[in-house]
């Protein structure tokens, strides 16, 4: 195949993750997968395009042809350069760009809705803190509010009710601060679920610590 096909196929690609990108945050997703997914897609990213694009397109002159892994090599250049641009018209955009399509052409850029000082005051709940903050909320429920909070920590199953509303927070502090982290920002009541659950934790370790149960004072 030749350079130009490479150019090509390089932008097609780069308009294919903007899409992806804004696709996958308005179904509340991060804009491109994460964790273990993350790697994987990745490398197909980069290097599955140029190998597919080699088998399909007709062979041209040798001196214009480029293949194999030089075609990889080459196509990862171009995706590069043009991230650099993608960038390049991301810092312009936030500053010229009309508040409305703002968040939509950084997103689409550089898979942020926003600069992180910036963050949208009070975004939407998104289905996955949703189900996180249902779990923090079945957990907490566990401990009474009111004057008979403090006996909480002498009931049978108090440390196993501790354990699983600890765990239920990290894990939607953990989703809070990778939003946050994304530029997208989080739901007030997100935030305000997770600093509840936390602050009724630290209350109950101290209580405990202060019992001498052993666990409390590791």
């Amino acid at each position: 195949m030749s350079v130009p096909q490479l150019i090509i196929l390089a932008v097609v690609a780069m308009v294919g993750i903007a899409a992806l990108r804004v696709t996958r945050v308005h179904l509340g997703r991060s804009p491109l997968p994460g964790g273990r997914g993350r790697l994987p897609f990745i490398l197909a990213f980069v290097i599955v395009p140029p190998l597919l694009l080699d088998r399909l397109v007709a062979p041209g002159s040798a001196e214009s042809q480029v293949s194999g892994a030089p075609a990889v090599l080459l196509y990862g250049v171009v995706l590069l350069g043009l991230s650099v641009l993608m960038w390049i018209a991301a810092v312009i955009a936030q500053i010229v760009a009309p508040g409305r399509w703002r968040p939509l052409l950084l997103l689409a850029l550089i898979g942020r809705e926003v600069d992180p000082g910036d963050a949208p005051i009070d975004p939407p709940v998104t289905a996955q803190l949703a189900a996180s903050m249902a779990i923090v909320d079945g957990a907490n429920a566990a401990f009474v509010r009111g004057p008979g909070f403090a006996a909480e920590i002498g009931r049978p199953g108090f440390r196993d009710g501790w354990d699983a509303l600890d765990a239920a927070t990290s894990a939607l502090e953990g989703q809070i601060a990778d939003d946050n982290r994304l530029g997208l920002g989080a739901a007030s009541e997100a935030t305000a679920t997770a600093k509840d659950a936390r602050s009724r934790l630290d209350t109950l370790h101290r209580l405990a610590a202060v019992e001498e149960q052993v666990w409390a004072g590791a």
